[in-house]
């Protein structure tokens, strides 16, 4: 039976909560949040790898399967980006004595497995949407460790990704609008960032 839209949505959205907040069920530590369920210090960088090893995976898919030379684009930018992330994460990660998934878990595998059972034309829209929703969630996660977090070096680097991941977002954002998707997805504006094609590949 095939999703509809609202509820491939919630899927996704679901999804993107648990990629994000694997670790929130542990008491107490350097995981604690003053008044949030978002995870701060160590559990953000696990966290934070989790979401990076994701987004390389799902870009590579973008770039196999996406029909939208903006959405093989976009994946490519995706790769570049999290996997410069994901490396600077890993000496902030050994100076915390913080160990790295070394793949991304399952429910990255089980979206990827959701995604590349869509015909091409269904892959681009469900990925473009996951992009907003997925970086919509991780920008929150980001802005918490800067509010809240307790470790100098870990608020760092998220200060220094936080731009990044919202960059991300306009570029969808941008890549909606051109794949004239903008309306459906519940974005008020079609186009706000990079010159991206629209054609298909």
């Amino acid at each position: 039976m095939e999703f509809t839209r609202s509820t491939r949505h919630f899927a996704m959205t679901v999804f993107v909560a648990a990629l994000i907040f694997p670790l929130i069920s542990m008491a107490g530590g350097t995981g604690a949040t003053q008044n949030s369920n978002m995870p701060t210090g160590k559990n953000f960088i696990t966290a934070a790898a989790n979401i990076n090893l994701a987004e390389v995976e799902l870009g590579k898919l973008a770039g196999q399967k996406g029909n939208n030379q903006a959405i093989k684009d976009f994946g490519k930018r995706m790769i570049a980006d999290h996997t410069q992330l994901e490396s600077e994460l890993q000496s902030l990660a050994k100076s915390a004595d913080v160990t790295l998934p070394s793949a991304a878990g399952a429910n990255a595998s089980s979206l990827k497995n959701q995604l590349s059972a869509d015909s091409a034309s269904k892959f681009d829209d469900a990925y473009i949407e996951h992009m907003l929703a997925g970086h919509k969630q991780a920008i929150a996660m980001f802005e918490n460790e800067i509010k809240h977090g307790q470790n100098a070096e870990i608020k760092s680097y998220a200060e220094k990704a936080l731009p990044v991941i919202q960059d991300h977002i306009r570029i969808a954002e941008d890549v909606a609008g051109k794949m004239h998707l903008s309306g459906k997805l519940g974005l008020e504006s079609p186009s706000k960032a990079i010159s991206a094609s629209a054609s298909p590949a």
